[in-house]
């Protein structure tokens, strides 16, 4: 699918292309081959196997009405890129002799406003009608299915859309940023809504699928008849809103251009942000997001000019290629551990941002995917940006590859650590020689005390030794004196 991102790229290359393939005014004999091909001046033919045949390029500046028969045959079909860039066309008819028109036919007709389409319409190709800037209304013919994609992208100034009840898909950017459509009314077969099919629609206030069985119209938006995706919003939706429980996805363009909204709170149940999802909300300040999101789309987020704080859910894996380019006030945001996928100028232009914490599952990053500006249309590095990595991780690949200043985080904390490991062992050492002093203390007070008492002992035997000696010599003494008595009696 080719994202809106290149439309400009693909205008232009077109545009180059079919400008050198047929010159405008071109004579009858400068055509290749014979009896095949007409011109009569205006359109070059081409004769189909049928016997029929198909305009393959106007030349003419100025038309009005395409033809329905030449040289007796029957014109059945417009071929592809026939009318592309007749930029002097403003109405015309298309015979009901008409029934397939081809891929790029009236692509960029700038000055085209009004189309009368033909009732026998079978085949409708892609980019038909696509950058025709000026027309107004289009009337879709029953005998048509489906809207294929980009068909009538980029027409600005469309604001009237009839659609038959036997239409059953509208393709991929089907009407773009066709900026004029206040109310649109789902047709009652419709089944499939491609994607941006009705993105950047500015001016959205009403839908009306009373008459259609798959979606359902409420709280101002467009939704899957189960509640469980939204396809579009009214752009009139304001304030802080909640999206309802249940809802697993939120298509590309649903919320784009939504220009009162100014917070979101986001249900668990939610696992994809589609692109363009809520691109050009500039009012939007708070963003919260529940875990269980896994894909944050192509430009999600783009052009909201005042978040300044984005704290993802650790559920994230990838988050696509300018999804919060142009975030201009974001200062703060916490990439958490899981997120695996970073785009191309997934955060271009968010020049509050000066520091970013890149987590160590990221494996890769865009180009200028941060620290990135826009000055006079080059990319340049957003001066004082500081980025925090992992050693050998994508983060340092990148930090490196694109020159931006960084911090290796596991290396501070290699030196923190051995540092914190250092003062552990010595606090370790020092308790471990307070033990060892305590109980040398109490190992020596143990050793005074039994001298001490040794001593005591000692000092007390000696008493009793002398305390008992001097008992037996008195003894001996009162034993002398007895026998002394003894014998002066006898």
């Amino acid at each position: 699918m080719m994202r809106i991102k290149n439309i400009a790229a693909a205008v232009t290359a077109f545009g180059a292309a079919v400008c050198c393939a047929v010159p405008m005014g071109a004579a009858a004999d400068d055509l290749p081959g014979s009896g095949s091909e007409l011109y009569d001046g205006s359109y070059y033919y081409e004769l189909n196997d049928d016997d029929t045949y198909t305009i393959v390029k106007c030349s003419a500046l100025i038309v009005e009405k395409v033809p329905s028969i030449r040289n007796g045959k029957a014109i059945t079909a417009i071929g592809d890129e026939a009318f592309a860039y007749c930029t002097g066309i403003t109405s015309l008819e298309i015979p009901d002799s008409v029934t397939s028109i081809g891929k790029n036919a009236f692509y960029g007709c700038e000055s085209l406003k009004t189309v009368t389409l033909p009732r026998k319409l079978s085949s409708l190709g892609d980019h038909a009608f696509f950058d025709c800037k000026n027309l107004t209304s289009v009337d879709i013919p029953s005998t048509l299915t489906e809207i294929p994609d980009y068909s009538f992208a980029l027409c600005d100034e469309l604001s009237d859309i009839k659609l038959p009840d036997t239409i059953t898909r509208l393709g991929d950017y089907a009407f773009y940023q066709c900026s004029k459509v206040s109310s649109f009314k789902l047709p009652a077969s419709l089944q499939t809504i491609g994607d941006n099919a009705m993105g950047s629609w500015f001016s959205i206030s009403d839908i009306d699928a009373s008459a259609n069985s798959s979606f359902v119209y409420e709280n101002d938006m467009l939704m899957d008849k189960d509640k469980t995706e939204i396809f579009r919003a009214s752009s009139q939706i304001s304030g802080e809103i909640n999206i309802p429980d249940g809802v697993q996805k939120i298509h590309s363009g649903a919320f784009s251009t939504c220009a009162k909204l100014n917070a979101i709170h986001f249900p668990n149940s939610l696992t994809n942000i589609q692109d363009e999802a809520f691109s050009y909300c500039s009012e939007i300040k708070s963003v919260d997001f529940a875990e269980g999101l896994d894909t944050i789309g192509y430009g999600a987020f783009m052009f909201d000019q005042k978040i300044e704080t984005l704290s993802l859910p650790t559920t994230l894996k990838k988050i696509d290629d300018n999804a919060f380019a142009y975030c201009m006030a974001l200062n703060k945001l916490i990439l958490p551990e899981g997120v695996e996928s970073i785009g191309t100028d997934a955060f271009l232009v968010c020049d509050a941002l000066k520091q970013v914490s890149v987590p160590k599952s990221i494996k890769t990053i865009g180009k200028n995917a941060f620290g990135y500006t826009v000055e006079n249309s080059q990319r340049q590095l957003l001066e004082g940006f500081n980025l925090s990595v992992f050693s050998g991780s994508a983060g340092e690949k990148y930090a490196k590859s694109e020159k931006i200043a960084h911090t290796v985080t596991d290396v501070n904390l290699k030196k923190v650590a051995f540092i914190a490991a250092m003062a552990g062992l010595a606090i370790l050492i020092i308790v471990f020689a307070v033990v060892l002093m305590r109980r040398s203390s109490k190992t020596a007070s143990a050793g005074a005390k039994k001298a001490l008492k040794a001593k005591k002992e000692a000092e007390e035997a000696k008493d009793y030794k002398k305390i008992m000696d001097d008992d037996n010599d008195k003894a001996d003494e009162e034993d002398s004196e007895a026998e002394e008595e003894d014998e002066e009696e006898e």
